[in-house]
């Protein structure tokens, strides 16, 4: 019943001749982050390897985002190269840290929500004993976060 009545105000203003805006908390979330590895050598003596998102990942929250946003992927966490499959590690804290939670709640997000660009940065790590067998190759795979606010 609220949501109509406000729907009824907002074109009773309009007829008058007046205008307002009725926003919704809003949180956008940066398309295409990027973690890369880099090479790989499938060498007993190569030690973890770890990557971050750098500045290539950014989530914007408009003023309104009550609480703190919070981040978690359900995304399988391999990355494949033919029939070969790599597992990976992610963590919004550091290399190694926390992993990023699969489902809600997720890792609370320390950015400003004043409607600017706030990078934040995603980990991953690969561990020595689950590439050391494998052959060198491509390995690859999509994750999708979701941010909750």
């Amino acid at each position: 019943m609220k949501h109509i009545c406000q729907q009824l105000l907002v074109a009773l203003l309009a007829l008058a001749g007046a205008s307002t805006a009725w926003a919704l908390p809003t949180c956008i979330v940066a398309t295409a982050g990027t973690l890369s590895f880099g090479s790989v050598v499938a060498l007993a003596s190569t030690p973890d390897v770890t990557t971050n998102s750098g500045s290539s990942f950014w989530v914007n929250c408009t003023v309104d985002v009550p609480g703190t946003p919070a981040i978690y992927s359900n995304s399988s966490r391999v990355m494949v190269s033919g029939g070969n499959n790599l597992p990976f590690y992610l963590s919004a804290e550091s290399p190694g840290g926390l992993d990023l939670p699969t489902s809600s709640p997720g890792s609370a997000l320390a950015i400003s929500r004043n409607g600017t660009n706030e990078t934040v940065t995603l980990y991953g790590k690969v561990f020595t004993n689950d590439f050391k067998a494998l052959p060198s190759g491509v390995y690859t795979t999509v994750i999708t976060v979701t941010v909750e606010y």
